[in-house]
């Protein structure tokens, strides 16, 4: 599925003076898939159909992420990410949920653990970012206010680019590196991305790391182990930190773990999330 396609299947939901772009597919135990920096809901499209055979996956673009609400002046942290998703999840009539987290989206996920526990039913990390391990360089260079000045629609694209081929195993092919990035390739975009990469603030994280012991839920903590921007020692830290967390480590993986290792991504999650075709995880899962 290329990113229009995709695109085509998302509906709107509006969230008082802002709205939400969201894919909502299946039917089920509802699954509720987070994306991070610098990417959007498109970055889950290849887990969509076997995901959305046993469970309603719902997939939104933050806002000012893809093609939710990317208008300026409003406040884009993961602080107030994790409150629009809780009254969203409201307004779908959605009590219970499972939540699958990647990058800062683990970081929304981790709010929403820990601040709204109500709300989750089970917990999987994905290369999430946690703790003090972010934000990654690159993107508190593109977080510079000044960087909208500096940096053309087109030049933040060569530069976005060269920093996501950082983040995979092997080389994306042209297309689905266009796909990732299209909605931040026009003015409007591009602007909304640079407000996003200046709200990144570890202390949302550091603040809810001391309540990650008093999680009482079924959590996975599954991270592509050569991952540059987030080091599997984190991933390490939350499977130790959340009481009963499987750690399951994925080779020839990096940041994008689920498009680096789809078919095994999509096993392990099915494995843990319960539902037709789920296959055990492999002997060997869990913390050292």
């Amino acid at each position: 599925m290329n990113w229009r396609e995709y695109q085509a299947l998302q509906r709107v939901s509006e969230l008082g003076e802002r709205f939400l772009s969201y894919v909502d597919e299946g039917r089920g135990d509802p699954v509720l898939l987070l994306h991070g920096i610098p990417t959007w809901g498109y970055l889950w499209q290849g887990l969509l159909p076997a995901l959305s055979g046993p469970h309603r996956v719902l997939v939104p673009d933050l806002l000012g992420f893809g093609y939710s609400d990317r208008r300026d002046c409003f406040d884009r942290s993961i602080g107030r990410q994790a409150e629009l998703i809780d009254a969203w999840l409201g307004k779908l009539g959605l009590e219970h949920i499972h939540v699958v987290g990647h990058d800062i989206g683990g970081g929304v996920a981790l709010r929403l653990a820990t601040l709204f526990p109500r709300r989750v039913s089970r917990l999987a990390l994905l290369n999430s970012v946690c703790y003090d391990s972010w934000p990654i360089e690159g993107m508190l260079q593109f977080g510079h206010p000044g960087a909208y000045r500096r940096l053309s629609a087109t030049a933040a694209l060569r530069l976005l680019k060269l920093m996501l081929r950082q983040g995979f195993a092997r080389s994306p092919d042209d297309e689905l590196l266009e796909g990732l990035l299209a909605p931040y390739a026009t003015e409007v975009g591009k602007l909304s991305l640079i407000r996003n990469a200046s709200a990144l603030n570890t202390n949302l994280t550091t603040e809810v790391s001391p309540l990650l012991t008093r999680l009482e839920l079924p959590a996975l903590v599954l991270w592509g182990e050569n991952d540059a921007f987030q080091p599997v020692k984190y991933g390490e830290r939350l499977a130790r930190d959340i009481s009963g967390a499987q750690l399951v480590r994925v080779r020839e993986a990096r940041h994008f773990v689920m498009l680096d290792r789809p078919d095994e991504v999509g096993g392990h999650l099915l494995s843990f999330l319960g539902g037709a075709g789920a296959e055990p995880l492999p002997a060997g899962a869990g913390v050292p």
